[in-house]
């Protein structure tokens, strides 16, 4: 499921959140592990997540680079300390202004 979708400039270089406090908090869980995975959707394959963090229900991606009119979708899966896996999908368009 893509959860939000951004514009992005080639030379732009950003964290981005993904916030699982809503679906976390009522069950007390945390995240113990992610993996992402890059899927580029043009003809390029140079958009790069230079780094991950998360804290107990937070997930921050580090994202540069992207050739100008292609689409990448940045696939991010989550483990909880109860077991629980979630895959969410951020979206980019990279777009020379």
């Amino acid at each position: 499921m893509i959860l939000e979708r951004f514009d992005k400039q080639p030379v732009e270089f950003k964290d981005y959140d993904i916030d699982y406090r809503e679906w976390l908090s009522p069950m007390r869980d945390k995240i113990v592990e992610v993996e992402h995975t890059i899927r580029a959707l043009g003809a390029g394959n140079t958009l790069t997540v230079d780094s991950s963090n998360f804290t107990d229900q937070i997930v921050k991606l580090w994202v540069g680079g992207g050739q100008d009119g292609d689409r990448y979708v940045v696939e991010v899966n989550v483990t909880t300390e109860g077991g629980r896996v979630d895959q969410s999908e951020l979206a980019f368009r990279i777009k020379e202004i």
